[in-house]
This record gives C-alpha cells, sequence and structure tokens, in this order.
C-alpha cells in the first residue's frame, strides 16, 4: 500500500512539474532519509526516564494554567481515537481538560469509546454535534468547551508525548507574558511503531510563516488571544489551522517555541502527512489564507504556489523607481568586472541603477575609459582608494554623498542574475521593517555557496546548505523559502542607505570576511529584520578553487560574544553545527 501510495503522489508531482523535478525530489528524499537512520532510537532515548516521569507528576508549579486540549472528531477509526485520547489523560502534567466535539453524524463508534472513557476520568468534555460541521466547525465547537487558560490543539489521530504540557507549562512558567506557542514534531506510522521525518523548527520566522505554515503541531494559544481572532473559518477548510495561526501571530504579544518533538503526526494514505495530493483543496486554500494575512497587515503582494504542495512566494511589488548603487568592492581584473557587467546588462528590467567600482588608485585610467564605453548600457562609477583603508572602510566614509536609494552589495565574480532579481530585492527591501535582503549565489558547477547565514555553523556564521546542487530545496525546502535570518551573504545583498548610515555602514573592528554578518547583526539591533529571498538566483564565475579554512574571526566573536553564546534561533538546537545539511545532532 505504502509503494502504491508513493507511486502516486510521483505520477501526480511528474505531470505537473516534469520528469527533471521528480528525480531530483526522489534523490533529495533518499538522501534526507540516509541522513535521519537512526532517529527512533534517538527520538526514544530524548524522552525522560520513567523516574523524572514520576518527579514531573509530582511537581508543582507556581503558575499551573488548565491547558484544555481541544480535539475535533469526525469518523475517527476506534484504535486511532483510544491512542490519541490516552495520550492526553496519561500526561505528567494534569490541570488538562480533554474537549471532544463530535461530528460523525448517525456512526455512533466514536461516541461508545468517548463515553466509555468519559465515564472514568472527568477531565473529558464532550459534545455530540447534530451534523458534521466540517473541520473548522467542529474545531470551533470543541474551542467553545474549553475552560482552561490555555488552549492546545490536536487532530483526532495524533499523538502527543507523555511530558508535552509540562514542557509547556515550564515554558510558559519560565517566559511569562507568551500567548502563543508552538513546538517540534514528526511523523509517526498507522500503526504508531515508527516514528520519522521530525521537524526541528525556528523560533518565531515571519516570513518562514508566510511561505509555508511551519508552525502546525503542537499548537498552543492563551484563551484570551483566541478570542481576539475569528476562529476557525470555514472558508479555508483544509487550512484553517494555517488561517488561525496567521490570525493569532497577528495580535500575539509573545511568541515561544520549544525545540522539542512533543507531537507526532498520524501518517496514513487519507492524511496529509502520507499523502499531500489527497487534500489539493487545502493548498488553495492556503494561498487564500496568506492573501488575506497580507490584507490585514496592510502588505501589498501576491501568493504563488512553489512546486511543492502547500508552500508559497510571496512576490512584493516596488513602489515607484528608486535608484540603487550595485556596489562592486572587490575586483580581482577587468575580465571578471566586464562578464558582470555583461550579466547586468542583459537584465535591464529595472533601469534606475548604477554600477559603483572601488578600483586601487594604481588602476590605469586607460583601461577604466574603455570598459565604461563598451557597458554604455548601465551607468558605471569609478571610487579611487587612495587611502590606507580597505575598500570596506572607504565605501562606509562614500554612501553618505550618494544620490541612490538603496545599495546593492554584489560579488564581482557574478556572471549570471536571473531576471527580475533588482525587483526582488526592491520589493523586499522597501518593506517597513526590513534590514538586509540576501539572495542565492551558486557557484560554476552549480552548488550552493552563499545565502543566509547560521551563527556558530562550521565556525563562527556560515552559509546553510552550502554546497546543495541546484534543483534540490534543502531541509524542509527550506533553501528555497523566504525567511527571515540572523545575517545574509554579502556577496548578494542589498540595504536602504538610511539603514546602512545608522547602522554606522561597515565596522573596522572585525574581520573583513565577517563585516557583513556584523552589518545584518547591527541592522537587527536597530529593530529590524533580515530577510533570505531565494526567489533571487545569481551564478558565480568559474574561478581558482580555494579550500575553505576555517579560521576564528577572534574580534567578531568578542563584539557579539553575548549573542553567540545563545542557539541561532532561525536554526534549532537539534541539528548539528558541524555541516550545513542540517543533520540532527549527536545522531551520527
Amino acid at each position: 500500500m505504502k509503494n502504491v501510495s508513493y507511486a502516486k503522489r510521483g505520477y501526480q508531482y511528474m505531470k505537473s512539474c516534469g520528469v527533471t523535478k521528480l528525480r531530483r525530489k526522489v534523490q533529495e528524499h533518499l538522501y534526507r532519509s540516509s541522513l535521519e537512520k537512526g532517529y527512533q532510537d534517538w527520538m526514544i532515548c530524548s524522552r525522560p526516564a520513567e523516574s523524572e516521569k514520576e518527579l514531573q507528576r509530582a511537581h508543582h508549579f507556581a503558575y499551573a494554567p488548565k491547558i484544555s486540549v481541544v480535539v475535533p472528531v469526525y469518523r475517527t477509526p476506534e484504535l486511532f481515537l483510544k491512542e490519541m485520547i490516552e495520550s492526553v489523560l496519561s500526561q505528567t502534567y494534569e490541570n488538562l481538560e480533554l474537549c471532544l466535539a463530535d461530528g460523525s453524524g448517525e456512526d455512533q463508534r466514536a461516541e461508545k469509546v468517548i463515553r466509555e472513557y468519559a465515564g472514568k476520568d472527568s477531565r473529558i468534555r464532550y459534545e455530540k454535534l447534530s451534523e458534521n460541521l466540517g473541520i473548522a466547525g467542529n474545531t470551533n465547537a470543541a474551542a467553545a468547551l474549553a475552560s482552561g487558560e490555555y488552549v492546545a490543539l490536536l487532530d483526532h489521530d495524533d499523538l502527543l508525548e507523555e511530558h508535552a504540557l509540562f514542557e509547556i507549562v515550564k515554558y510558559l512558567s519560565d517566559h511569562p507574558g507568551t500567548d502563543l506557542l508552538y513546538t517540534d514534531e514528526d511523523k509517526v506510522t498507522f500503526d504508531s511503531a515508527l516514528y520519522f521525518q521530525p521537524h526541528f523548527k525556528p523560533d518565531y520566522n515571519p516570513d518562514l510563516l508566510r511561505s509555508n505554515n511551519y508552525i502546525c503541531h503542537l499548537l498552543v494559544v492563551k484563551k484570551s488571544l483566541l478570542q481576539k481572532t475569528k476562529g476557525y473559518q470555514q472558508e479555508y477548510d483544509g487550512a484553517q489551522d494555517y488561517d488561525l495561526i496567521l490570525q493569532c501571530a497577528e495580535k500575539a504579544e509573545q511568541i515561544g517555541h520549544i525545540p522539542r518533538v512533543l507531537y507526532h503526526w498520524r501518517c496514513h494514505d487519507l492524511s496529509t502527512a502520507g499523502n499531500p495530493e489527497s487534500k489539493r483543496y487545502a493548498y488553495e486554500a492556503g494561498k487564500r489564507a496568506v492573501e488575506a494575512h497580507l490584507e490585514r497587515v496592510g502588505q501589498a503582494g501576491t501568493v504563488e504556489h512553489m512546486d511543492n504542495p502547500g508552500f508559497y512566494r510571496v512576490i512584493y511589488p516596488v513602489s515607484g523607481a528608486p535608484k540603487v548603487s550595485i556596489v562592486v568592492l572587490d575586483v580581482p581584473g577587468f575580465p571578471v568586472l566586464k562578464k558582470l557587467a555583461k550579466a547586468l546588462g542583459r537584465n535591464r528590467s529595472y533601469t534606475n541603477a548604477e554600477l559603483l567600482v572601488l578600483l586601487d588608485e594604481g588602476t590605469k585610467n586607460k583601461l577604466i575609459l574603455n570598459f565604461i564605453k563598451e557597458h554604455r548600457q548601465i551607468p558605471i562609477k569609478v571610487v579611487y582608494c587612495t587611502s590606507a583603508c580597505n575598500k570596506f572602510v572607504t565605501f562606509s566614509r562614500l554612501a553618505e554623498k550618494l544620490d541612490s536609494e538603496y545599495l546593492l552589495f554584489l560579488e564581482s565574480r557574478i556572471e549570471q542574475v536571473g531576471r527580475g532579481f533588482l525587483e526582488l530585492f526592491l520589493g523586499n527591501a522597501e518593506r517597513p521593517g526590513t534590514g538586509a535582503v540576501g539572495g542565492r549565489v551558486y557557484d560554476s558547477r552549480h552548488k550552493l555557496r552563499y545565502g543566509a547565514k547560521i551563527l556558530g555553523l562550521c565556525g563562527t556564521a556560515g552559509d546553510a546548505f552550502r554546497g546543495l546542487p541546484f534543483g534540490f530545496t534543502g531541509y524542509f525546502h527550506k533553501a528555497v523559502l523566504q525567511q527571515n535570518c540572523h545575517a545574509v551573504s554579502g556577496k548578494a545583498m542589498m540595504v536602504k542607505k538610511a539603514h546602512f548610515l545608522r547602522a554606522g555602514g561597515f565596522s573596522e573592528d572585525v574581520e573583513d570576511r565577517m563585516k557583513d554578518v556584523d552589518l545584518c547583526l547591527k541592522l537587527e539591533a536597530l529593530g529590524l529584520r533580515n530577510v533570505y529571498e531565494p526567489g533571487i538566483l545569481l551564478t558565480e564565475q568559474k574561478g581558482p578553487r580555494r579550500k575553505k579554512i576555517l579560521r576564528r574571526a577572534a574580534a567578531f566573536e568578542k563584539k557579539w560574544k553575548e549573542l553567540l553564546k545563545e542557539p541561532d534561533r532561525y536554526y534549532n538546537r537539534n541539528l548539528s553545527l558541524e555541516d550545513t545539511n542540517c543533520r540532527i545532532q549527536g545522531l551520527h
């Protein structure tokens, strides 16, 4: 049955995306499976011992809110229903209630099971609905039964870890004011025998949330926050949870994340987990949910489906035609610079831009004049670096005199740029609250080199998914999803000039190779969010291959010591920092 299901999914994907993309998808799936080999034992070993669970049961929290676990029931198979109920009632934190709204209609099998459990445990609240109200209506009915301060949302065939609610209350006690909270999750086979595909999530990431409902399970919402929303809306059935999360995130005061797998998503042929093609209508509903979210927050944008179902890209429009200075700081020679200028000239869909090149003082004027004459399709300015300072410092002092509104720093070896790349940069950089915007840069062998930075990865800060072949999408497709991050690579990075100046430009007190990360962190300290926009595709020219030497950046590390003490909040502490493929920490 499982092989038949995979064959159907593969056929549907091939019809919509083609044979090449299907082949890449299969290759990446097999590679990811090899990385997660042994996860079952890893997950079981990470559970608290029985002695620790007993201590949890005896623990008295100073703040011990009632948690209402809300479950919509609809003709749930008896075994799944029993396992779900028992996973809630066996929690080590006992101040809970299980709220069940049953829309099974004339089918009374679920009612029989629930009433049997309710006769033994008074924490069960049950309502038999007169009719099936759909997933949204049934869930709203279950939520209406809740009397707790917090509501935890659980699907009728899924499972909680025994210590899930204890971890929730522990977090709430340590982080008062949290009104929206989520955890990591994985999938479990229909017979509850095998755990697989763990999703280790970042802390709250608003741009990633617009790309995909990465929060999903386990979701815990303060009831007062839930009451400020419209609840589950029937028009988004299939993606009603996505719509609710977006509503809650817009109004939440503090969003928390517990980086532990506390929720198991049941995988069978009829579930979205087991067969994404089973709910095509849900992906259209998800697109409408993101569109409605953008409208509520007053952000213009066009939402598009991506190749993988349930994932979206938001195209942000450019307002007006602000001038952009494309800044090239390091030029190894004119042949390299000519290829860059040619690439920029081929993609002139946005014309209000200039190329600003910083050269050493000794560069021959005749070569420069010839270069400018040969590339008249784009205005070119040349700045000579005559002082002892390096080009980063020289440009920082020069920036205030420029008449451009946006600065785009580009690697001089770029030889291909995607059409409309300047518009993609600007659409994001113009958004209120945005700091630096970065694209993804591939080398001549079609391997990813630069993009989003992860603090602590392969040293002080590394590029996420470095070495990933073109066409591969990375861990939970994150290599191709818009998202927030601490920093982006200066090899392809745009920033508003006013923000660049507010941040003090490039710092003199850190190593040159860390100046891009340092700038991004300074922008973040100003309250701005840095954005990775993988829709911006660039390719480097073929050049000499140099083995990357991992060296400490002592000055940078000293400056950002306090931040570097903590795990990167846009990564996950369960993922290894030793390589870039999101291998599970300690698994191999």
